[in-house]
């Protein structure tokens, strides 16, 4: 079976290629554990759930000589001292596409919902306390958000936002032209800061 679970711990089979031997990756409210290493007799990288930090994620095109020929999902996660987790499911000529991109998903989401969620959370309530925020570079306070200094403070009034696969773009209403964009393969906690800026807009305009 390639996943077992409930709702305290998810278990997932991980193959990078079909070469690749089976690997246990562990999603639990205590820890995140992945055998991630060459020998099986090594002991597999585990991160307390107080030590994570930061996750990024995405696809990646695989090029051949005049086109593409495949796709690898992205996963990565780390901890407070700067060690990384890195998930890799690799499909080359539309081999196992579509169940590696349903568990590229599943794994994505079982992340952000045992760990990243809570992390949003905090940075939420100390906006709520009436603190500023720091995320990303992106600067947050009860009246405008700063995303790039030559555009300087935006009002939270006419901030813009666009989300798409593969990136997240804050923008100024009042000149669209400009904007900043997050990339989640490539901007650590991009999901995290895209899950704050639509909360605090939300319940500043319910209505919108």
């Amino acid at each position: 079976m390639e996943k077992t679970g409930s709702n305290e711990k998810l278990e997932f089979m991980v193959r990078s290629t079909i070469l690749d031997r089976p690997r246990l990756l562990v999603i639990d409210p205590q820890y995140i554990e992945f055998d991630d290493k060459d020998r099986v007799s090594e002991p597999p990288t585990r991160f307390l759930t107080p030590e994570i930090e930061a996750l990024r994620y995405g696809v990646k095109g695989i090029n051949g000589y005049r086109f593409r020929i495949g796709r690898i999902y992205c996963i990565d996660v780390r901890d407070v001292s700067g060690r990384v987790i890195k998930i890799r499911l690799k499909s080359v000529y539309r081999v196992r596409r579509k169940l590696l991109g349903e568990k590229y998903q599943e794994i994505t989401n079982s992340l952000l919902k045992c760990y990243f969620h809570d992390i949003t959370r905090r940075y939420l309530r100390q906006f709520q306390e009436g603190q500023s925020v720091e995320l990303l570079g992106i600067k947050l306070n009860q009246h405008a958000v700063l995303f790039d200094e030559k555009v300087g403070w935006v009002s939270w009034d006419f901030l813009g936002t666009k989300r798409y696969w593969h990136y997240y773009t804050l923008y100024s209403e009042e000149s669209p032209d400009n904007y900043r964009a997050f990339v989640f393969l490539d901007d650590w906690n991009a999901g995290v800061l895209r899950g704050l800026i639509e909360v605090i807009l939300k319940e500043k305009f319910p209505n919108r």
